[in-house]
């Protein structure tokens, strides 16, 4: 028992909830880069940290989720990517023209809180799954039930992305990074509010994305003008003509 410790030992530092005093002494390999550079170094271990829960807060579910977490999909060479409760059914030829492999890609609908968390739980532990992109159920989780999810993606090695409503934000959570995203014209504006063991003083400090030269020009679905448009008579006047 005693000449296991060592390798025990090994295995718990690896860990991605694990804080070994500074930044420089975190495995840095235990994280997968994001796709953005200006991101990853406000992240421990320079990327998105594996085998723990990573919670999103958005005002509105489509404040860039696909845009920042694309990159991690794409670059990822193996293992299921998982969504559960996606809020629109995603555009295959999107997905394609982005990079990424369909046939890796399976979609759960669990809109009971309670199928939401069997499946959550029971994805997270699975080896076949590498990313699982969870959207929270239409009944809020509570702090027990976020922990459950935590738990369980500590005994998985892939990453795992839960989405909640931006209200969630004020509520205590036992997750290991917290963000919140907001789309802007220009930069998708991405804010690290939670963070074990991560340099407290970059908390709250707003992290500017560029957008893709592709999306410039395209308005978040809440700042569209919903104005109705004034009715004129002008094609009753041409039909009198």
């Amino acid at each position: 028992m005693t000449q296991s410790l060592p390798t025990d030992l090994e295995q718990l530092l690896l860990r991605g909830d694990i804080w070994r005093g500074t930044k420089a002494q975190v495995q840095t390999s235990n994280g997968q880069d994001t796709g953005h550079l200006l991101l990853n170094n406000f992240l421990v271990h320079q990327g998105w940290p594996r085998a723990c829960l990573i919670e999103i807060n958005q005002r509105e579910f489509g404040q860039g989720e696909w845009l920042l977490l694309t990159p991690s999909l794409r670059n990822s060479a193996q293992g299921l990517q998982i969504l559960i409760n996606p809020p629109a059914l995603p555009f295959a030829q999107g997905l394609l023209q982005a990079g990424l492999d369909l046939d890796r890609l399976l979609i759960i609908n669990a809109p009971a809180k309670n199928d939401f968390l069997a499946a959550f739980v029971e994805i997270a532990r699975a080896k076949a799954c590498s990313h699982l992109l969870a959207w929270q159920p239409q009944q809020a989780l509570n702090y027990t039930e976020v922990r459950k999810c935590v738990l369980a993606s500590s005994e998985g090695s892939g990453i795992y992305w839960l989405l909640r409503p931006a209200r969630a934000n004020a509520q205590h959570s036992p997750v290991h990074l917290r963000l919140h995203t907001r789309m802007e014209a220009n930069t998708l504006t991405v804010t690290v509010t939670k963070q074990k063991g991560g340099d407290q003083s970059l908390l709250n400090k707003p992290i500017a994305l560029p957008l893709p030269h592709e999306w410039l020009g395209y308005q978040p679905h809440a700042n569209l003008d919903t104005t109705p448009v004034k009715s004129t008579n002008k094609v009753t006047q041409l039909r009198s003509r």
